[in-house]
């Protein structure tokens, strides 16, 4: 037995393997498409990230969380569902026998998921999901309204859109009264209310403040202008005359310097002091804390929405009114109507909407009152989901709050430093999950290529005995494999692919391989002794007379001439030959394990043998 009888024999084996292991990868690639496991995998990963582990407490918190974090655009974005009508309709077909393809497995009228999410997806999904930038951008509203009465003390918007200012007696504290009237009391300068430079100041200020609400500037923006509003202020009460404040030069003097100082301390030289001072940009923390609705943080955004309850209510009761009405027009000539508790969140929303705007109209509501309903409601649908948020999300969120925190020196990065740790904690909790997955697919693998090896009778026992002992066989395969273009590091492209099918087709077009459940191969794995038959005869007929005869030299080799008619073969040869029954039980053991190792195992292998094969001895040298 020299190397290149030995190597013919790896080939084919080899080249064997190969066949079999594609169509088993094809096998799996259609039963993980068909029962979505790896969309199944990943939503369930996530379920388990977020409750921090299995068989947890907060189970039913989490599915919810789960399926409103699928519904959100961006997570609907990223699962690209297939529209053809083919596949639409079986995916349909599917429906009826597999639960996991049903609406509502994946979110909202949803059917199938994404196999993927990165990891910046995902982060954003989960802070958009629990209203962590709305959060975020209210408490800075709610600090920036604060960061003005610092400075312009307490005042209040009449209802024809003017400031009213009070007078020094109504102010309680300090606080009430901002830090430029507390200035001008220490020097003798009192009731700042009557004098128009300071109520200039407070329109700008009160301006300022609303054209943040609105979106129409941002938050350095606002600061900018504040700052140089107060610089305005202050150059105005330094061109007055003393007489005029009745103070002394020196005494005014010493107010536009305290001015000064007051402006520098606050802002910083280029405002950039102010959004620390003020706490306009929550830290690492706060964002954190406002999952949590024991935390100071959210009860200070809660605060906030609070006093906006009573004006809510009042706009609430007219767009239920309107929508009543709206739904009444609709239900005319209907025979069952419409309610408002028919109504899914989607068409709610899209009814209030237009009762809104009709309101508008109709000029009972303002565009102002508007927004104040639609932040209500939006902070009352926050309020209602981080009540069921999982404990251990929220200290899964403090202690990356904590990374982020350690991270960032500068203010304004917070929230995105958060995001990013977010995603990097999600990015390597599926890099876990994915072991899993790939451990669960390699089990798959081996029972798919049990099932393959004895469905398809590949005894790797056998299938040797007869490379070795075929040469026929042997050099059929051999050629074949060889004239596929493996070469080295191959990659197995779809086209590549295509081509190892049809090479393999034109092998077995020429020779049966040993394998199947045929009665020549089954004879010669049962290593059975046939007897001389009578010739074949020809035409159409022998076929017939063949096959049966073929059963009949199966039965009587085999298993002898009182051998059962009415029991299978294959059975009666299981009982009469235990040992060889053993022995292919063990051969399709072998060829599951291998099948399972995956077609580009055995490519790369195969091209390797191949090359060793046609390497050939070293060519003699000149000089002998």
């Amino acid at each position: 037995m020299n190397l290149p009888f030995i190597l013919d024999i790896a080939i084919g084996l080899l080249f064997i393997y190969l066949i079999l292991s594609l169509l088993a990868s094809e096998l799996q690639e259609l039963l993980t498409t068909l029962l979505q496991w790896r969309a199944r995998h990943l939503k369930d990963s996530i379920e388990v990230l977020l409750a921090g582990g299995t068989d947890t407490k907060e189970e039913e918190q989490v599915k919810d969380l789960v399926d409103r974090l699928y519904n959100n655009p961006l997570l609907r974005t990223v699962n690209q569902e297939a529209k053809g009508l083919i596949a639409r309709s079986l995916r349909a077909i599917t429906r009826w026998f597999i639960p996991g393809n049903r609406k509502g497995a994946f979110g909202r009228n949803q059917s199938t998921g994404p196999s993927y999410i990165p990891p910046e997806t995902f982060a954003t999904s989960l802070m958009d999901s629990l209203g962590i930038s709305i959060l975020a951008d209210k408490l800075t509203e709610v600090r920036l309204g604060k960061f003005v009465n610092r400075v312009t003390g307490k005042f209040s918007n009449r209802e024809d859109g003017t400031i009213e200012i009070p007078e020094d007696d109504s102010l309680i504290d300090n606080w009430e009264k901002g830090g430029v009237r507390v200035i001008a009391e220490k020097v003798g300068i009192r009731n700042l209310n009557s004098d128009e430079r300071f109520r200039i100041l407070v329109e700008d200020y009160d301006d300022i403040l609303k054209d943040y609400q609105t979106g129409q500037a941002a938050l350095t923006t606002c600061i900018e202008r504040m700052g140089h509003s107060l610089n305005g202020y202050i150059d105005a009460c330094a061109d007055v005359p003393p007489e005029e404040f009745n103070l002394e030069p020196k005494t005014k003097e010493y107010f536009i310097r305290r001015l000064k100082l007051f402006k520098l301390g606050l802002f910083g030289e280029n405002n950039e002091r102010a959004i620390l001072s003020g706490g306009l940009q929550p830290n690492a923390y706060e964002v954190a804390e406002m999952v949590n609705q024991a935390s100071k943080t959210h009860r200070e955004i809660a605060t906030a929405y609070e006093q906006l309850k009573t004006k809510a209510e009042e706009i609430a009761e007219k767009v239920d009114a309107q929508l009543q009405a709206l739904l009444e027009e609709y239900n005319q000539g209907l025979d069952k109507p419409l309610t408002i508790r028919d109504l899914n969140n989607e068409q709610r929303r899209l009814y209030i909407s237009q009762a809104l705007t009709k309101l508008i109209e109709l000029g009972e509501l303002s565009d102002q009152d508007r927004k104040t309903y639609e932040n209500y409601e939006t902070y009352q649908e926050i309020k209602q989901l981080l009540s069921k948020v999982p404990k251990p999300l929220r200290e899964t969120l403090e202690s990356l709050a904590g990374w982020a925190h350690a991270k960032v020196e500068r203010t304004d990065n917070y929230v995105n430093q958060f995001r990013e740790e977010i995603a990097i904690w999600f990015d390597r909790s599926m890099s876990r999950a994915s072991g899993v997955y790939k451990r669960n697919a390699k089990g798959v693998a081996i029972i798919l290529g049990m099932l393959l090896a004895i469905i398809a009778n590949a005894d790797s026992f056998y299938i040797a005995d007869r490379l070795s002992s075929d040469e026929n066989l042997r050099k059929v395969v051999t050629d074949r494999a060889t004239q596929v273009p493996l070469g080295n590091n191959a990659a197995l492209n779809a086209e590549r692919l295509e081509q190892l099918k049809d090479e393999a087709e034109l092998a077995l077009r020429d020779l049966t391989l040993p394998v199947g459940w045929d009665p020549p191969n089954l004879i010669r794995q049962f290593r059975c002794e046939l007897g001389k038959g009578s010739p074949p005869e020809t035409g159409d007929s022998a076929l017939i007379q063949t096959r049966a005869e073929e059963r009949t030299d199966l039965r009587q080799a085999c298993l002898g001439p009182e051998a059962a008619t009415n029991v299978p073969v294959v059975a009666q040869l299981i009982i009469a030959k235990p040992m060889e029954s053993f022995r292919r039980l063990m051969g399709w053991l072998v060829t599951g394990i291998a099948i399972a190792m995956g077609a580009p195992f055995w490519f790369d292998l195969l091209s390797k043998v191949v090359n060793v094969r046609n390497t050939g001895g070293k060519p003699p040298s000149p000089s002998s």
